[in-house]
């Protein structure tokens, strides 16, 4: 397929996470995918390999908290149960929480993370407590807190503030501006980006043997 211009901007809560962390660089990578459906590149047959594994990993941890809670007495939304869309003046944003845990006056907001542990693990659940009380959750009393699910636990997840609250309607707004923000390409970057037609690419995208660290 061609590179098409979309009607309207549309992000993925993911494609911010590791830019407001400062563990990505390229900015003009996550806008691009918010303002264009794009080529992606031929998929590489490690990199399926390591998906497979990851998400066999990843619905062992997550299927294992949600059983926990369900025996505590929350009702549990996976996934798609928890997705949301928010529709802004200049796009919308996207988002699947992997666990909503709802009790009585409270919900727990949770991402599962099998990998090594980010600075984004945490930044990615501050995004969700930022939408969901502007989605499916608006108008209700539930008092949110947030947690990342890891493999040796959980680590709760600081109340979303009004810096990190301004943090991210600032990233939110630049990936959805008109002018398209200063690219940075890097080996490491560029070699897991899916843009198959991205004019900035690093010429070399060699990395070393066996490095997944764009992953965990």
């Amino acid at each position: 397929m061609a590179d098409a211009k979309r009607p309207r901007p549309y992000t993925w809560c993911t494609w911010l996470t590791k830019l407001i962390a400062g563990e990505d660089r390229c900015w003009y990578k996550s806008w691009f995918k918010t303002n264009y459906k794009y080529e992606k590149t031929p998929d590489d047959p490690d990199r399926e390999a390591f998906f497979r594994e990851w998400t066999s990993k990843h619905d062992k941890l997550v299927n294992r908290r949600a059983d926990a809670l369900r025996e505590k007495g929350y009702v549990i939304r996976l996934e798609d149960e928890g997705a949301f869309k928010l529709i802004g003046a200049k796009g919308d944003l996207a988002g699947k929480p992997d666990i909503v845990a709802i009790g009585d006056d409270h919900a727990i907001i949770i991402d599962g993370k099998s990998g090594k542990k980010r600075k984004s693990d945490h930044i990615q659940v501050l995004l969700y407590l930022f939408a969901l009380p502007l989605s499916w959750m608006k108008g209700t009393q539930l008092k949110l807190s947030g947690e990342v699910e890891y493999m040796d636990g959980s680590e709760p997840v600081k109340p979303l503030d009004t810096e990190s609250r301004n943090k991210i309607v600032n990233a939110i707004n630049k990936l959805m501006n008109d002018v398209p923000p200063e690219a940075s390409p890097s080996a490491n970057e560029c070699k897991w980006c899916d843009i198959a037609n991205c004019e900035y690419r690093a010429k070399d995208t060699s990395v070393p043997e066996g490095d997944a660290s764009r992953f965990f």
